[in-house]
C-alpha cells in the first residue's frame, strides 16, 4: 500500500497525478529540470517504479511497455556471440525471444532447470553470460532453485535474470536469493485487472541500473504515464487479490486431483509435486496457476473448455477473473512441436489461471465441464 512513497508532492494527493506531458520546460538554457523527456523519465512512471523496487528489494526498477519489451531489454546487456542458458519449460513468448536471439546474435541452450544447478553447470560454456530463469514456469509450474542457480552465475561471472511473474514479489524475491535481475509481466498479477500491458526489470546494483537505463533510453520501450498510473493502482490491492487467488488455486488443485477424468495436476502446493519442498522454502505461497492433464481422446480439452461457464477461454493470466486455455494452441502455439515435446507441453494439457471468484463456484464449474469429456 505504501511502497515507494507515491503521494503527489505538488498537491498531497494520495495517488500521483497522471503526467501526460512528453516534454518538460527548462527554466533557462543551462538550467536542466528534473524531468527532460518522458522516454527518459516521467513522474507517474517514476512513482510506480519506486513502488516495485521496494517490493522487489532492488536498487532500481525500470518499467516497460510490455513484459516482452522488458525481457528483450535484458538481451541488450549482452555482446554478440554470448551464450544464454534458458529453461526448457518456459512461457512461449520468452521461448520465441530466445529462439530469435539464437538465430541472430547469440548462442542459446535450453535445459530443465528444475533438475537443479547441475543442469545449468552441464550446459555452461566459456562464453556463457546470461542464465534466464522462470519460476514457477509456465505452464507446468516447475520450480528452479534460485539461490543455487545464482551462486553458479556469480561464481562464473554471468548475469542471472528471473521471470518471477507467476510468483509475484509477494511470494518470491529473486534478488534476495542472489539473482541480478527480477522481471515481471506487470500485465498479470501486479496490475491484476486485464487492462494494462506492462513489464518491469528490477536490478540488484547501481552499476547494473546505469547499464539498463542506457538500454531503455536507447531502445525507448517505456511504459506510458496512464498505464503507469493504472499499474500502480493495481499494485496497491495486489496482496488482497493474490492472497485470494493463491488460496483458490490450492483448493482447485486438490479438487482436481480427486477427479477421475484428470490424469495429473501440476501445482507446487501439492505434496506430490517434485519440487514441493523447494517451493515451500523459496516461496510465500504457491501461485495461482494450475495445469492439468485430462484423460480421454485428443478432443477432450476442447470439449471441457467450451463447457466452462465461470472460467473464460483467453490468453494471459493473473487477472481478477479466472481464465482457461490450451497451451499447444494458445500461449505456446508458436513453439515447434519438437520444442513443445522437449518442454513437456504435450497431450491433453489445460492451463487454469484462478481469479478471485468463490472457490466452490470455480470447482463446481470445472466439475460440470469435466463431465462433458
Amino acid at each position: 500500500m505504501h511502497a515507494g512513497n507515491t503521494h503527489d508532492a505538488a498537491t498531497g494527493g494520495v495517488m500521483p497525478a497522471i503526467h501526460q506531458s512528453s516534454t518538460y520546460a527548462y527554466p533557462a538554457l543551462r538550467e536542466q529540470p528534473e524531468h527532460i523527456y518522458t522516454r527518459i523519465s516521467n513522474p507517474t512512471r517514476d512513482a510506480f517504479e519506486r513502488a516495485v523496487a521496494e517490493l522487489d528489494g532492488g536498487a532500481r526498477t525500470f518499467a516497460f511497455a510490455s513484459g516482452m519489451a522488458a525481457s528483450s531489454a535484458v538481451l541488450e546487456l549482452l555482446e554478440p556471440g554470448d551464450h544464454i542458458i534458458g529453461p526448457a519449460n518456459v512461457y512461449g513468448g520468452s521461448f520465441n525471444m530466445l529462439k530469435a536471439a539464437g538465430e541472430a546474435r547469440f548462442e542459446v541452450s535450453h535445459v530443465h532447470q528444475n533438475e537443479g544447478p547441475q543442469a545449468i553447470e552441464a550446459a555452461w560454456r566459456g562464453n556463457t553470460r546470461l542464465v534466464w530463469m522462470e519460476t514457477p514456469s509456465n505452464p507446468l509450474m516447475h520450480i528452479t532453485d534460485l539461490k543455487a542457480a545464482a551462486a553458479v552465475c556469480t561464481a562464473r561471472g554471468a548475469l542471472s535474470c528471473v521471470d518471477s511473474t507467476l510468483a509475484t514479489p509477494l511470494a518470491t524475491r529473486p534478488l534476495a536469493l542472489g539473482c541480478d535481475i527480477s522481471m515481471h509481466s506487470v500485465t498479470k498479477y501486479i496490475a491484476g485487472h486485464s487492462d494494462v500491458l506492462a513489464g518491469t526489470l528490477t536490478v540488484s546494483s547501481d552499476d547494473l541500473a546505469a547499464r539498463l537505463k542506457a538500454v531503455r533510453n536507447r531502445t525507448g520501450g517505456v511504459l506510458a504515464s496512464l498505464d503507469s498510473y493504472l499499474a500502480l493502482r493495481g499494485l496497491k490491492t495486489m496482496a488482497l487479490r493474490v492472497g485470494r487467488q493463491f488460496g483458490n488455486a490450492g483448493r482447485v488443485a486438490r479438487a482436481l486431483q480427486e477427479h477421475p477424468k484428470v490424469a495429473q495436476v501440476h501445482y507446487p502446493g501439492l505434496e506430490d509435486h517434485p519440487q514441493h519442498d523447494l517451493a515451500k522454502r523459496q516461496m510465500d505461497g504457491f501461485g495461482a496457476v494450475v495445469s492439468l492433464r485430462l484423460r480421454g481422446d485428443s478432443n477432450a480439452p476442447e470439449r471441457m473448455l467450451n463447457a466452462l461457464e465461470l472460467f473464460t477461454i483467453a490468453e494471459s493470466l493473473g487477472g481478477v477473473e479466472s481464465l482457461a486455455g490450451f497451451p499447444p494452441l494458445m500461449s505456446h502455439s508458436a513453439m515447434t512441436p519438437e520444442a513443445r515435446e522437449a518442454a513437456g507441453i504435450t497431450g491433453n494439457l489445460v492451463r487454469l489461471s484462478c481469479g478471485i471468484e468463490d472457490a466452490a463456484d470455480l470447482i463446481a464449474d470445472l466439475h460440470q465441464a469435466l463431465e462433458r469429456i
